[in-house]
């Protein structure tokens, strides 16, 4: 049985170094997949576990805490198109507060439920209209408040987009959805 510090190569090609515990991956550790996949952190029975990053070929980057191999806590992600997110992640899904910006100018900062914009926020669009509202998957949902780039104003109550009663709609949303998130890493050698 593996104790203390060892590497393993698998034969898919994947990598691993670091702690051992009565044959298994615990502690602190580096995992190359045979994807390009390179996690450096903590290991709890063989599974992410602690303090951790883990970076994908494209330009994925995740810095952050896990459980269980998956997100969990406080983190940081860098997506491939540029756009970055840092919050709270719930079983691998954004979850709870969180800041999202894109490189083409929107930025939301509020809450967050399986992934998507849900609760409370404010959301600054590409056009520098901001909104500061309820939003729901991403849309304008419920009591909130937009300020438009123009000067204008509109509150009240929004559904799926619309100001009830009102011609007002939402900002041009187009090129604002949040990357979809990822669950479960691999472990070594699977």
């Amino acid at each position: 049985m593996a104790e203390g510090q060892g590497k393993i190569t698998y034969a898919d090609g994947s990598t691993y170094e670091g702690g051992w515990v009565g044959g298994v991956i615990n502690g602190t550790g580096t995992a190359h997949f045979a994807n390009g996949v390179v996690y450096v952190g903590g290991f709890k029975d063989a599974k992410n576990d602690g303090q951790g990053v883990l970076t994908a070929p494209g330009g994925y980057r995740y810095d952050g805490q896990w459980a269980n191999g998956l997100r969990e806590g406080d983190g940081t992600v860098t997506y491939a198109d540029g756009s970055i997110y840092t919050g709270k992640f719930v079983d691998g899904n954004r979850e709870g507060q969180g800041t999202f910006s894109m490189p083409n100018g929107f930025k939301y900062i509020g809450e967050w439920k399986a992934g998507a914009i849900n609760g409370k926020g404010v959301a600054t669009y590409p056009n520098g209209d901001t909104y500061d509202g309820m939003f729901s998957d991403g849309k304008l949902q419920g009591q909130g408040t937009i300020h438009y780039a123009s000067g204008e104003q509109a509150s009240g109550v929004w559904d799926n987009g619309k100001l009830t009663g009102s011609d007002k709609v939402a900002p041009d949303a187009s090129g604002t959805t949040p990357p979809a998130e990822g669950g479960a890493v691999p472990a070594p050698g699977n």
